[in-house]
């Protein structure tokens, strides 16, 4: 075949799925930096990107009919499981070879493919800018299928996967890569809808407009770096596939910041960076390289407490972040020790957020609820946490859910290998609370491609939580209302609205 159009789509969030507090205020970037690549290495290509969190399902189902792709790329991540299926199933209605992308695709590879005739490929790359323009390539006649790197599809022995290297071998690669990720071009943001820059822009200002003094000009994402210092002993309930330390060069983040003013105009940036903290170094070069004509651009940027020290937020001060994403977990030592590791503590979370308070930094913080041993002390010293942070004025929105066991995270690792939680529960003190249920895990959960949020989360808190789910349930709803109450923003993931609304 001759790939001659490409739509690249961001599935959105299935109707039944609780919203995240930020839902819909930054573009997914993911699918523009797709189609930028896409643009440089096969310029006859029509490329079209477009966001489904934000543009309303039938109109990306029009899209699709309409422009009838060679090639439907979507992107998805388990709560947009459901649409990314209906889209797959459109797509192949209009003859288009369909791929799918992002956390959930390389997660729940195997069975999606198992599953799914109406999904054709799965790509399974962190970096999946050049494995996207081989496989198109290949479609190509261009070079062989097998060499598309982390590629997954069916054989007539069984599912392939093509486990190369996903960067070119030139860039080299490994912890703290330093201009790795110069080989991502900039992104061209004009290859998504002015509609899509627009609406996200008038839903930031309408969530988070009081938090700045001045215009708003335009809103953006960028990622130039990857990673997280915890590549070694990640969080327990982190999914993330690839923590491996990978950046730009201050040069390359500047000029993605001046592009972003001059496409859509950002005055607002979302640096996507899993955990900016993790290199101090690398946002001391970012300051020392600020352009003296790149004016006042504003940075949303994560930080972890244990990292969070007052060289780094005078660090932050001189980039101009002015929001962080802090994963505080929970507000019980034990807790957060069991969720993270040694170096966590309600001491470094207060410390943290205080640092940052004082540095006029607001935080946006996720609690997760019922983790391995959690019990009713400490899912209270939580609650009371959370309503210090509201009192205190440190938190622009918070997010509070129970537990969800991520199938590439060491939780969903623990509920599909029962003799892996034993071997946890004994090494950190926790007690397995449901043996029959853990051994039922595997068979439940192991061969299927759609897993209930609800459902899983309930037979997580059954084996390893002493709280139980309805009293979960009850201390998010006490979180996200006292949030609300007090000009917070709140949110939930990974849990049904029904669910959450039926209380």
């Amino acid at each position: 075949m001759r790939v001659n159009k490409v739509l690249l789509v961001n599935a959105g969030t299935d109707d039944h799925v609780s919203s995240i507090a930020n839902d819909g205020t930054f573009p997914a970037l993911g699918v523009v930096s797709l189609a930028t690549v896409l643009m440089h290495d096969h310029p006859h290509l029509e490329v079209i990107a477009v966001d489904g969190q934000i543009t309303p399902m039938p109109v990306v189902e029009r899209l699709v009919r309409d422009f009838e792709p060679d090639v439907l790329g979507i992107s998805v991540l388990g709560t947009s499981y459901r649409n990314t299926l209906r889209l797959a199933a459109l797509g192949k209605d209009v003859g288009a070879v369909t791929i799918l992308g992002n956390d959930q695709a390389a997660a729940m590879a195997r069975q999606i493919l198992r599953h799914r005739e109406a999904v054709d490929y799965v790509c399974a790359a962190d970096v999946g800018e050049f494995a996207f323009s081989a496989f198109i390539s290949a479609l190509n006649g261009d070079r062989p299928v097998e060499s598309v790197p982390q590629l997954l599809y069916r054989t007539r022995d069984g599912i392939a996967h093509n486990a190369l290297p996903e960067l070119p071998s030139l860039l080299g690669g490994g912890a703290l890569t330093t201009r790795v990720l110069d080989a991502v071009p900039v992104p061209d943001r004009s290859l998504m809808p002015a509609s899509n820059w627009d609406q996200y822009l008038r839903n930031y200002v309408e969530r988070y407009g009081s938090l700045h003094d001045g215009e708003i000009t335009g809103v953006t994402t960028m990622n130039r770096a990857r990673g997280c210092a915890r590549v070694k002993s990640p969080c327990h309930f982190c999914g993330i596939a690839d923590l491996t330390l990978r950046f730009s060069s201050p040069e390359v983040f500047w000029a993605d910041v001046r592009a972003g003013r001059e496409q859509v105009a950002a005055s607002i940036f979302y640096e996507a960076f899993d955990s900016m903290s993790s290199s101090p170094r690398w946002v001391e070069q970012l300051v020392r390289a600020k352009p003296d004509d790149i004016g006042d651009p504003k940075f949303f940027v994560y930080t972890q407490a244990a990292e969070t020290t007052p060289r780094l937020v005078e660090l932050y001060r001189g980039l101009g972040v002015y929001r962080v994403n802090m994963g505080l977990e929970s507000g019980d030592t034990r807790m957060l020790k069991l969720l993270k590791g040694p170096r966590d503590s309600l001491e470094n979370n207060r410390r943290a957020a205080t640092l940052l308070k004082e540095a006029d930094i607001l935080i946006y913080g996720s609690l997760v609820l019922g983790g391995p041993g959690e019990t009713q002390e400490s899912l209270a010293n939580t609650v009371a946490f959370a309503e210090w942070l509201v009192d205190n004025g440190m938190m622009a929105s918070i997010q509070a859910q129970p537990l969800y066991p991520d199938f590439g995270a060491l939780t969903g690792r623990w509920l599909m290998n029962p003799d892996l939680a034993r071997a946890a529960a004994k090494e950190k003190g926790f007690e397995i609370l449901d043996e029959a249920l853990l051994e039922s895990m595997p068979d439940k959960y192991g061969h299927t491609d759609v897993v209930d949020f609800d459902e899983i989360s309930m037979d997580w808190c059954r084996i390893f939580s002493r709280v139980g789910w309805s009293e979960l349930l009850d201390a998010t709803r006490v979180v996200r209302s006292y949030a609300d109450a007090h000009g917070a923003t709140s949110g939930s993931s990974r849990i049904s609205e029904a669910v959450l609304n039926a209380g």
